[in-house]
């Protein structure tokens, strides 16, 4: 999957790490007229921080006609994405569950040696005392 999120992602303006629909669509084998479709019903709701998430605009499609497009996030990317079923989404959504738990592993080993560290000075200084 670290090959196809590489392929899905760019860095848009401000090094904003974005997508847009149309890739979407493609690495999820979807039609893009259901991503939009997807993307448009998660904005009717009315929690604001979701119409942040994604920002549309057009493309120029291969017969020269204006068509409709979403860029977004990651947030956006990540909610749109758990939404999807299918063989891929289901790949994608393991992954993602995968990363979250190996930096919370990272996150506990670190506390544990920054703990331990903490624990050796406590030592050393009852010691001198």
């Amino acid at each position: 999957m670290d090959k196809v999120m590489n392929e899905l992602v760019f860095r848009g303006q401000n090094d904003q790490v974005i997508t847009t629909s149309l890739l979407v669509a493609e690495t999820f084998e979807k039609e893009h007229r259901n991503v939009l479709k997807s993307i448009r019903k998660l904005m009717s709701a009315t929690n604001v921080a979701v119409a942040q998430m994604f920002d549309e605009t057009t493309y120029v499609n291969e017969q020269g006609k204006e068509q409709p497009m979403f860029f977004m996030n990651r947030d956006g990317f990540t909610l749109l994405a758990m939404g999807f079923s299918g063989e891929k989404a289901l790949k994608f959504k393991v992954d993602y569950i995968n990363a979250f738990n190996k930096m919370e592993a990272e996150l506990k080993s670190q506390q544990t040696k920054q703990l331990s560290a903490a624990e050796s000075l406590l030592q050393s200084v009852q010691l001198l005392v």
